[in-house]
């Protein structure tokens, strides 16, 4: 895993142009806080699995906003950007709070509203600091200007940004998001949208920033025989693609055991049942199959 630590820091007062990427903090009937964390540009062409600490935003005024609370727990946190109207190919990116489904493109009418209401939230933030050299924007949620006032206008749900996002975009600290890029596809049966990766926010104020999706989870591996010759003992399991397999043994076992040793020889998971031996002249010994990438 490749570790990055994305530095680059606002000059001036809150600014905003096509492609920002914009942090949303907001508590319920209290305020909003808003940074630029730079171009959404910044996190493609990263290889899967790919770190970046997002630093250039200020845990503290976020804290201190909304005292007595002393960490972000609780707090919904949102990250979004749009390209311009006349962008040759148009596209948002969206946090997006669920843990599982998968998000498609939107119509080009969809993407239009969402466009409008990311586009908004950041001009306005620009304007209503142009006076100041603050880098980021705090006002209270009743404000016209608000994130929490924009996508609630109508009495819509902030959510899903008043109904402009095709899935719950805030998540309540702390939470691992996932980081999709929406394209405009017309057709009835639309292709799954593209995640570029996933954003996790801590309750100390770590903002982390992971490339691409994550793999799903191997499903557990299952004893389908074993048999002892002598003192070889061989043990067969099922596999499944992309997963690698070994044997870990104990020589006691108990609700509360800790370690099993490894063995050092693997095998490639490829759907089909594998067995693997062990040697040992050991009276008594307990075996696991460990699957892992």
């Amino acid at each position: 895993m490749l570790a990055l630590t994305l530095s680059s820091q606002i000059a001036g007062a809150f600014s905003y142009s096509d492609g920002d990427l914009i942090l949303v903090f907001r508590k319920e009937n209290d305020k909003d806080v808003e940074f630029n964390i730079g171009t959404v540009s910044n996190y493609f062409g990263k290889s899967s699995g790919t770190t970046i600490t997002v630093t250039n935003w200020d845990f503290n005024l976020v804290r201190s906003t909304f005292t007595p609370f002393s960490t972000l727990a609780g707090t919904k946190f949102v990250i979004m950007a749009t390209t311009s109207a006349s962008d040759p190919v148009r596209r948002s990116w969206l946090t997006d709070s669920d843990a599982s489904g998968t998000p498609t493109d939107v119509s080009a009418s969809k993407m239009s509203t969402l466009h409008s209401k990311i586009d908004y939230i950041g001009q306005l933030a620009q304007a209503y600091t142009a006076t100041n050299s603050q880098q980021s924007y705090v006002v209270e949620e009743t404000n016209p200007s608000s994130y929490a006032a924009i996508t609630r206008s109508g009495g819509l749900d902030p959510a899903t940004l008043g109904g402009a996002a095709p899935f719950a975009v805030e998540g309540d600290v702390p939470v691992t998001n996932r980081f999709f890029e929406l394209k405009i596809n017309n057709s009835l049966t639309k292709p799954a949208a593209l995640q570029i990766g996933s954003f996790s926010l801590s309750t100390n104020g770590v903002l982390t920033f992971v490339a691409g999706a994550p793999l799903a989870p191997l499903d557990r591996p299952q004893i389908v025989s074993n048999g002892r010759a002598g003192n070889q003992q061989s043990i067969s399991f099922t596999t499944q693609s992309g997963g690698t397999y070994r044997l870990r043994y104990t020589s006691t076992i108990n609700p509360n055991i800790a370690i099993w040793t490894v063995l050092p020889i693997t095998v490639p998971g490829d759907g089909s049942t594998k067995t693997l031996t062990d040697t040992s002249g050991d009276p008594v010994r307990f075996y696991a199959v460990e699957a892992f990438r």
